[in-house]
């Protein structure tokens, strides 16, 4: 009787206690959660300030080269003249998957979609999970592994990571951590990279 005195008393406590185990034991709620801290505005991927002035217009590394989940390959140095948006990611982490609707939105409202490419790189390289992922989410994002090594200057093991690299092949925006990129600025961003 006690028990159910003291339960009664602490309700709001006991509720905040499952809440909390909830979203500490389940993926899906800890990406719920953040994807509703990434409503607020405060995760926007910042274009004009993200990339430092010292990595603008720098080259990015040849011979990055992803397998797609078809097993076609793509050597990026061999593709000049398209803009790719690179996201190394992980099926399992929540700040990636809290992230991916931001970028599939992204993807359905680039102007020049032939001259844009969406590279969603599975660290992990589980690309049957990662696959699925994007299938139970309704993502048209193509999944890809990387073939060769990725040089620690666009990827360092921070997940989530995005890079984009200019029709030039020069590293135009770099950040770490998860980013709502659903916005006009980077809509303008990659529209104008891809004239």
């Amino acid at each position: 009787m006690k028990i159910v005195e003291y339960i009664r008393s602490n309700i709001g406590n006991v509720i905040f206690i499952i809440i909390t185990a909830i979203v500490f034991f389940n993926a899906d709620a800890r990406t719920l959660l953040i994807r509703g801290f990434m409503i607020t505005g405060l995760f926007n991927a910042e274009v004009s300030t993200e990339t430092k002035k010292s990595d603008l217009n720098r080259l990015a590394p040849t011979g990055m080269t992803f397998r797609k989940e078809d097993g076609e390959l793509l050597n990026l140095s061999e593709n000049k003249g398209k803009v790719y948006f690179i996201n190394f990611w992980a099926s399992w982490c929540p700040p990636c998957r809290a992230e991916m609707p931001s970028i599939n939105k992204l993807a359905s409202k680039v102007a020049n979609k032939d001259k844009i490419s969406f590279i969603m790189v599975d660290v992990d390289n589980k690309m049957d999970a990662s696959v699925k992922f994007m299938k139970k989410n309704s993502f048209n994002l193509q999944v890809y592994a990387s073939v060769s090594p990725i040089p620690e200057q666009i990827f360092n093991g921070t997940l989530p990571t995005t890079v984009i690299i200019g029709p030039n092949g020069n590293v135009v925006f770099h950040h770490t951590g998860m980013a709502n990129y659903n916005t006009t600025e980077m809509i303008n961003l990659l529209n104008t990279l891809s004239r």
